[in-house]
C-alpha cells in the first residue's frame, strides 16, 4: 500500500498542478470560463492517453526510435522555450489562439505529460508494476484536473493587472523550466 502512495507522490510532484494552474489560466484567458474549461478537461485527457501509453509501450517505442530520454528532455525542452519566449514578447503565432491546438500543445505536452512526467510512469513501471503505474496515473490526472479547473478563481483574485504580470512571470519560469530540462538533457 506505501508502494501506491510514494509513486503517487511522485508522478504528482512531477505534473505539478498547482504550478501549472495559473499557467494553464494565462493560456486560456481569451476564452470565455466554458470554453476554457473544456480545453483543460481536454488537455488533462490526452496528457493521461499520453502517460498510460507511454507507461504501457514508453521503453520500447524509445529503443525501437533510438531516442533516449535526454533526447525527450531536449525536445521538451525546446518546445516550452519557444512557447515561453513568444509569451514574453508577446507574440502570437496565430491571431487567436486555437483552443483545440493549445489543449495538446503545450497544455497536454510538455507541460503535463512531458519529459519528467514520461519518465517517471516508466520508472514506476518498473518499479512497482504496471498496475501501480496505471493506477497512479489515473489517481494523479483526476487530482490534476481538480486542481486545474479552479484556476479561474485565480483570475478574480489577481484582476487584470495582476493577470498580465503573473503571465510574464509564469513564461519566465516556464522558460527556466525549458532551459533545465535541455541541461538536463545534454548532462544525461
Amino acid at each position: 500500500m506505501f508502494d501506491i502512495f510514494q509513486a503517487i507522490l511522485l508522478l504528482l510532484i512531477i505534473l505539478d498542478p498547482f504550478t501549472n494552474a495559473p499557467y494553464f489560466f494565462i493560456l486560456t484567458k481569451d476564452f470565455d470560463s466554458k470554453l476554457r474549461s473544456k480545453i483543460i478537461k481536454k488537455s488533462v485527457i490526452v496528457a493521461t492517453l499520453i502517460l498510460l501509453t507511454f507507461s504501457v509501450f514508453g521503453d520500447t517505442l524509445f529503443s525501437l526510435m533510438g531516442v533516449s530520454v535526454e533526447d525527450f528532455k531536449i525536445a521538451g525542452g525546446l518546445v516550452l522555450l519557444i512557447y515561453s519566449i513568444l509569451g514574453l514578447l508577446e507574440i502570437s503565432m496565430m491571431p487567436k489562439p486555437e483552443a483545440d491546438k493549445i489543449s495538446i500543445v503545450p497544455m497536454a505536452t510538455p507541460l503535463l505529460a512531458g519529459p519528467g512526467a514520461v519518465t517517471a510512469v516508466i520508472y514506476i513501471k518498473y518499479t512497482w508494476g504496471l498496475g501501480i503505474s496505471l493506477v497512479t496515473i489515473f489517481i494523479c490526472t483526476s487530482i490534476t484536473l481538480v486542481i486545474l479547473l479552479s484556476g479561474e478563481r485565480m483570475l478574480k483574485l489577481l484582476g487584470k493587472n495582476g493577470t498580465i504580470v503573473l503571465d510574464k512571470v509564469m513564461s519566465m519560469l516556464i522558460a527556466a523550466y525549458a532551459i533545465s530540462l535541455i541541461r538536463e538533457g545534454f548532462i544525461g
